[in-house]
């Protein structure tokens, strides 16, 4: 699968948390659950350039990306991309995340509950955005190089009757 399949992109636009994959140095896996946008081809997942996140992105660019349609529980569909991550910091690149960023998890019908139960998040993008942080934020922008539509197993309905 292609990442700009009409499935890939499907779940890319209505996921709302993207589970990545990346690895220290040493070799030590780290999988953390990150906000992301999408859009011209890419992922862009925001956090701050002191996460592991983002050490083990620079140290080892090659990440995995687990996404899913949390909000639509009989869509078993798994997105899992492989690319591969670059840790951006400017300003221009930032913004323009946090745009839509603030769109996607705050503003539209999606995000509105979204927004209620987080609304400190909100104090963390003029966090972010200040300059003088000592914990700016970044972006890791992911060029994806594979693509591959999984199924998540069912849901136990009730556990007792296994």
């Amino acid at each position: 699968m292609n990442p700009d399949d009409p499935d890939a992109v499907d779940i890319l636009r209505r996921a709302m948390v993207a589970r990545t994959a990346t690895v220290s140095r040493t070799g030590r896996p780290h999988v953390n659950p990150l906000y992301f946008v999408y859009g011209n081809g890419e992922i862009y997942l925001g956090t701050s350039e002191r996460t592991l996140a983002a050490m083990n992105a620079r140290a080892n660019p090659r990440v995995t990306v687990l996404f899913n349609v949390e909000s639509a529980p009989n869509d078993r569909r798994v997105l899992r991309i492989s690319g591969r991550a670059t840790v951006r910091t400017d300003s221009g690149l930032r913004r323009w995340y946090l745009r839509r960023d603030v769109w996607k998890y705050f503003v539209n019908w999606r995000g509105f509950s979204n927004a209620i139960m987080h609304a400190r998040l909100l104090f963390l993008v003029r966090h972010y955005l200040s300059s003088g942080s000592s914990d700016r934020m970044c972006v890791l922008e992911v060029l994806p190089e594979t693509a591959e539509l999984l199924t998540a197993p069912e849901r136990v309905r009730n556990p007792e009757a296994l």
